[in-house]
C-alpha cells in the first residue's frame, strides 16, 4: 500500500529553497545528485496549434502504449504533479502505484490521500530528495513532473530531459505544454533520441500514430 506522507509524517520533511545550485549543502539526507525529467503526450488541437496535452481538467483521449510508457519510466521514482492532474486521476489509480506522489497547491489546507502535498515546487522538490527511513525502494535520483501545464512550464529551468509523446491526433484542447520544438530550434535543447511512428494497437479518439521522442537540454 502507498504510504500517506502528506499525514504519517513519514518523510519528516522539512520544506525550503530546492537549492539546484548548492548541491553539497544538502546534507546526508538528500541524494548527492539527481535529475528532474518532464513527461507528457502531446497532440495538435483542431485549428492545427501543437503541444495540446488537456480539456476540461482531463486528457482528451486514451493511449494504452503511453499508459504503459509513462509506468515503465515513472515507477519507483518520485513524481510531482499540480492539484488538477492529481484530481483528474482515476480514483482507483490514486496515488499512482510504487511512486512517490507529491502533489503542489497553493491552498494550505488541501489534502491528497496517499500523497504529499506541498506548497510550491521548491518545497516539492525538497520532498522528493528526502530519502525515506525506513527505506521505501523508491529511488530519488530521478525526480519526474507529470503536469500540468502550470508545473511544466514552472519546472523547465530546472529539467534535464523531457520525455514526450508525439499523437498524430486533433483533439478539441484549452491546456498546451511548453513549446519544446521552439526550444530546439533555438538550440537551447536537442533531440537526445526517438522512436519510429507506430500505430496504436487499438485506435481510439481518432490517434492514427504516435512516437515517443527524447529531448535534452544543451548547457
Amino acid at each position: 500500500m502507498e504510504h500517506d506522507s502528506s499525514r504519517s509524517g513519514y518523510h519528516e520533511p522539512e520544506p525550503g529553497i530546492a537549492g539546484l545550485e548548492n548541491e553539497e549543502d544538502w546534507g546526508d539526507d538528500f541524494p548527492k545528485t539527481f535529475s528532474v525529467n518532464l513527461i507528457w503526450a502531446e497532440a495538435s488541437d483542431k485549428q492545427g496549434r501543437k503541444g495540446a496535452i488537456g480539456f476540461q481538467g482531463g486528457m482528451p483521449w486514451h493511449l494504452a502504449e503511453d499508459m504503459k510508457h509513462f509506468k515503465e519510466l515513472t515507477v519507483s521514482h518520485p513524481v510531482i504533479m499540480g492539484r488538477k492532474t492529481w484530481e483528474s486521476l482515476d480514483p482507483k489509480y490514486r496515488p499512482l502505484p510504487n511512486r512517490d506522489n507529491i502533489v503542489v497547491s497553493h491552498d494550505p489546507q488541501y489534502r491528497a490521500l496517499g500523497a504529499t502535498v506541498a506548497e510550491s515546487l521548491d518545497d516539492a522538490m525538497d520532498y522528493a530528495r528526502q530519502e525515506a527511513i525506513p527505506d521505501d525502494g523508491i529511488d530519488r535520483g530521478e525526480i519526474w513532473v507529470i503536469g500540468g501545464a502550470q508545473l511544466f512550464r514552472e519546472a523547465l529551468p530546472l529539467a534535464s530531459k523531457a520525455y514526450v509523446t508525439l499523437l498524430k491526433a486533433k483533439v478539441d484542447a484549452d491546456t498546451y505544454a511548453p513549446d519544446v520544438h521552439d526550444l530546439v530550434d533555438l538550440g537551447l535543447w536537442r533531440v537526445a533520441d526517438k522512436s519510429h511512428w507506430m500505430k496504436p494497437a487499438k485506435s481510439e479518439n481518432g490517434i492514427s500514430a504516435y512516437r515517443f521522442v527524447t529531448y535534452e537540454k544543451t548547457n
